[in-house]
């Protein structure tokens, strides 16, 4: 076995896995897949794909058939696909909205599943997710690239393992210059009923499972949050905007560190992006380096080094091996459905703050005890 891989198990007997959506991001996942195999990781066969668009499903084939030498069956209605097909997993990468009922679907027709983050448009249909799988007596893994893979990894270990001292002050500016267009070309993600809230849900969980993960559990945040550009065009496609394209967050962790948080799409000309972990001996920027207080800078490649040398590079090879080593010997995985729904916690906490002027309590939101803000996402949804 490949020693880019930390696997407890050597057996490998694989699986085979099927898709539900084939949109952008199914090209990150077969590639990870890809990744996997060339590191000598556990085998995966994908018999069967679906998408509601005939044309994407069929598009997807061929590339999974370029790339794994397998054409998968192509199905346009999931429920058809999971009846017909023998899958032991599926990779679920559909809209916010469908992400639990897709998700039950799956359990209930014997499948795991891996969900494409975020766990889900709302954190109370991230907590049924979480109980319909243990009532299945199924594994619920969540895609997050943002914690998996080496260079992630040794970020939370030598955090974690004390490079940086005590950590005093997160600070994190993901301001994307998408103007009065799409994010990612898709007006549904600045629509709440279908992606739970703006950018704040589909990229901010990226950013506070990350802060999770290296830091430990949020315990209150306060926001603003606001929707500056009101109507947005691309491509012949109109909307007028549902969810918010600006929140600015203050955060404070269990442990006593803070942190300060701006996600915003609404950004015209020169964007700005950075994440900052600060502590008592020094600053670890991810992707760069450390620089500690005596004057000496620790490389990223030397971090991954010391902290990840076992661990896969690509995070999306990472979330595979994450759901296999979870179905076939109960391995808990970093980028776990729990782990999900608080980061899913986080980003509510803010937009409750936004919305009722207070500061709230993450673990609120997380077990439903503050909910102003999620019920109109409902209601937009319904």
């Amino acid at each position: 076995m490949s020693s880019a891989l930390e696997r407890e198990d050597e057996g490998d007997i694989g699986m085979n896995l099927g898709f539900i959506g084939c949109g952008i991001i199914s090209e990150a996942h077969l590639r990870g897949l890809a990744e996997l195999k060339d590191a000598g990781g556990p085998a995966f066969a994908v018999p069967a794909v679906c998408d509601l668009r005939h044309e994407m499903a069929a598009a997807f084939a061929r590339r999974v058939k370029e790339t794994l030498g397998q054409e998968p069956n192509v199905y346009t209605d999931y429920r058809e696909m999971l009846e017909k097909e023998r899958l032991e997993a599926v990779s679920v990468l559909v809209t916010h909205d469908l992400h639990h009922s897709v998700a039950e679907d799956c359990f209930a027709a014997g499948a795991h599943v891996q969900m494409q983050k975020p766990l889900a448009i709302s954190p109370s249909f991230g907590r049924k997710m979480i109980e319909d799988a243990k009532r299945y007596g199924k594994v619920l893994t969540l895609s997050e690239p943002s914690v998996l893979g080496a260079a992630n990894v040794a970020v939370s270990r030598a955090v974690r393992g004390g490079l940086i001292g005590n950590v005093y002050l997160v600070l994190d500016y993901a301001a994307s210059a998408v103007g009065s267009g799409f994010f990612a070309g898709t007006p549904w993600r600045h629509m709440k009923g279908r992606a739970g809230a703006g950018w704040i849900n589909d990229h901010g969980v990226h950013r506070t499972h990350s802060f999770l993960d290296v830091v430990g559990p949020v315990e209150e945040v306060f926001a603003y949050a606001a929707i500056f550009e009101k109507v947005r065009s691309h491509g012949g496609v109109t909307i007028r905007p549902t969810g918010e394209d600006a929140a600015v967050t203050a955060f404070r962790f269990a442990n006593g560190a803070l942190g300060h948080w701006m996600c915003a799409t609404a950004i015209h000309g020169e964007e700005t992006w950075g994440v900052r972990f600060y502590g008592s001996q020094g600053c670890l920027v991810p992707g760069k380096h450390a620089a500690l207080g005596d004057g000496t800078v620790v490389t990223m490649a030397e971090i991954v080094e010391q902290y990840a040398s076992g661990v896969i590079a690509d995070p999306f090879a990472h979330s595979y091996l994450e759901l296999y080593e979870a179905v076939k010997s109960g391995k808990p995985p970093i980028s776990s459905a729990e782990s999900g729904l608080e980061a899913l916690g986080i980003v509510f906490a803010a937009l409750e703050s936004a919305t009722t002027g207070e500061p709230v309590r993450v673990q609120d939101v997380i077990t439903g005890a503050k909910h102003a803000y999620e019920d109109t996402v409902i209601e937009e949804m319904a």
